[in-house]
């Protein structure tokens, strides 16, 4: 038994309206420095599927998760005694001061992750300070192996039922640029940005990919079952940091166990632009590319794949695709997208994320199936080509928005 001293400071804001609460951190929550910490607990998991988003992987992520979806999160414990992660060992607890969240925060619900926490927060008087009951929710920890994952998903969603992410509004692109350094002066910084969109990206792959084999993406892609030395994903990089959005997400694809090929004009050393530069180097040892390909090879390349990532150019592009190999490369895409799906970045490229077009209307532009486009909406991506639209949010904005 070891007297623990809850280490974790409690994640809300004056937005938040969903509490969730643990026990007391586990030793590996402590040792990570956030709750649910334990790599093989699926709270994270669960959340994010519920979200339909990435799985938020390090600290800071996590935390503008909950707050992007006005969840509070922390314990009832501030300390006890306790034998390593056993919740069943506790003794001599005392409880947290939830009531200050309560009262700082509009709370609709609270939630108990687990009989223990549920059982304390009753039993050391939390129920009466708070002013609110507890429902208790099945525990995630891997020690709860007989609850199914697909059990949880089911139980945790009414967790949702009460908060939500913000719809995100249409900024023009002078603004998004301002909020994307807004973002990383709070913290945030534009490399973390970039892996967070292209966890989005793959994400997005991943889901599609599974309905083309299933036969359910869309009648104009026939469903398949690829060989083992046949690609699945092909990733067309540009120079800039709408391709690091792209070598980022081949990667994590590559170590998904998703055969992917990624495409560019320059070798990761010689991309200039940061941090599009380091993601690339970090990359380049882990996945298949073609650099500098010919025609033929992005041809052949493109009859064998069943989704292709444009992630060329992004919302900086002024003027049209009129440099080759690019403008050769999305005529190729376009000519063959009745064998593929395809998902662009940001914005599909040749589209001005401004107006939808620009004044070189005659310069080619891709055609996409789906648009992840992040932060927020921009006015350009009203035009046909943009097909679906998502938004992968990235960060927690609303107060960086309050007066805009």
């Amino acid at each position: 038994m070891s007297r623990i001293v809850h280490p974790i400071p409690p994640v809300f804001d004056e937005r938040s309206r969903v509490l969730v609460l643990g026990s007391m951190p586990s030793p590996a929550s402590r040792d990570s420095g956030f709750n649910y910490g334990h790599p093989q607990n699926r709270f994270w998991r669960v959340m994010a599927q519920l979200a339909d988003e990435p799985v938020p992987t390090d600290n800071d992520w996590k935390r503008d998760f909950c707050l992007r979806h006005h969840i509070a999160l922390w314990d009832v414990l501030a300390e006890c005694d306790i034998e390593g992660a056993s919740d069943a060992s506790i003794r001599n607890a005392r409880p947290n001061d939830l009531a200050s969240i309560v009262h700082n925060a509009p709370i609709e619900a609270v939630y108990c992750t687990g009989a223990k926490a549920y059982e304390l927060y009753k039993k050391l008087g939390c129920e009466e300070s708070c002013g609110q009951p507890a429902v208790k929710l099945p525990s995630t920890s891997p020690a709860n192996a007989a609850c199914s994952f697909e059990t949880l998903v089911e139980a945790y969603a009414q967790i949702f039922e009460h908060t939500h992410e913000s719809e995100a509004p249409t900024l023009d692109v002078e603004r998004v640029v301002e909020l994307e350094h807004e973002i990383a002066a709070g913290g945030t910084s534009l490399a973390a940005l970039m892996d967070r969109a292209g966890a989005a990206v793959a994400y997005r792959v991943e889901k599609a990919l599974a309905l083309i084999k299933s036969g359910g993406y869309d009648d104009r892609v026939p469903a398949f079952e690829p060989t083992a030395d046949e690609p699945q994903v092909a990733i067309f990089c540009g120079n800039g940091n709408n391709g690091g959005d792209g070598w980022v997400a081949a990667e994590l694809l590559t170590k998904a166990g998703v055969s992917t090929r990624l495409v560019s004009q320059r070798s990761p050393e010689s991309i200039k632009a940061q941090p599009a530069h380091d993601a690339a180097m970090r990359a380049f040892q882990q996945i298949e590319c073609l650099i500098d390909p010919t025609d033929e090879e992005v041809d052949q390349l493109l009859d064998r794949t069943a989704i292709v990532v444009d992630a060329l150019f992004g919302c900086g592009l002024r003027g049209g695709i009129q440099r080759e190999p690019f403008a050769s490369w999305v005529d190729l895409i376009n000519r063959t997208r009745e064998r593929h799906v395809t998902i662009a970045v940001d914005v599909p490229s040749g589209v001005s994320a401004r107006d939808g077009y620009d004044a070189a209307q005659a310069t080619p532009r891709i055609i996409a199936d789906e648009t992840i486009t992040m932060i927020v909406h921009k006015p350009g991506l009203t035009a046909q080509e943009c097909g679906e639209v998502r938004v992968a949010t990235l960060a927690y904005i609303e107060p960086l928005l309050e007066g805009n």
